[in-house]
């Protein structure tokens, strides 16, 4: 019993952290502008992780929240059904790197190292799963949610980053032995 116990805990692990069933946990500031970001989540069923029913919140929606003016918007007019799996943006400058937030997206961002020091991007980085299509959409805004626009479909079977040092992001799609890659301003 004790061996099954252990198997069955490992092949759960492996699932609920394989990328479908994995959430971020968006409950923080940025101390660049102050604002504060929460995760507008589905409320779960009752149930413990063994259970048929659901043992995780899928986030519908990102509240931003400004303190100077005690309000705050949501960033999707609909909830996200598929749920958000990556927010993503800039926090500050440290020795010759740009720092974003949470540790959890540090193989999303590459080559910032010797960055020139600048401004950080107004930009809000936001990833919806999209599993008819078997792919995430990638929208950006500002950071308090404006202008939001669509920038990319990503297959699951493509990877992505956002290249620091030259402001893009780059989406690297690869069939056989071809590599096709894409662009994006960041």
């Amino acid at each position: 019993m004790r061996h099954l116990s252990i198997f069955l805990f490992i092949i759960i692990s492996t699932t609920v952290f394989a990328g479908d069933y994995y959430e971020p946990n968006i409950d923080t500031y940025d101390p660049a502008t102050g604002l504060y970001y929460k995760a507008v989540e589905e409320s779960p069923e009752e149930g413990n992780f063994l259970s048929s029913k659901a043992s995780h919140n899928i986030v519908l929606n990102i509240a931003i929240f400004d303190p100077a003016k005690g309000t705050y918007n949501l960033l999707f007019k609909e909830p996200q059904k598929s749920g958000i799996s990556i927010v993503l943006f800039e926090t500050g400058f440290k020795e010759g790197s740009i720092e974003f937030n949470g540790s959890t997206y540090s193989r999303l961002v590459l080559n910032n190292t010797q960055v020139a020091k600048r401004n950080l991007r107004d930009k809000l980085l936001v990833g919806v799963r999209n599993k008819e299509l078997k792919s995430i959409i990638l929208f950006v805004s500002d950071k308090k949610g404006g202008n939001l626009t669509k920038l990319a479909v990503i297959p699951y079977t493509a990877d992505w980053h956002i290249d620091v040092k030259n402001s893009k992001l780059r989406v690297v799609h690869q069939t056989g032995k071809s590599i096709r890659i894409e662009s994006f301003e960041w």
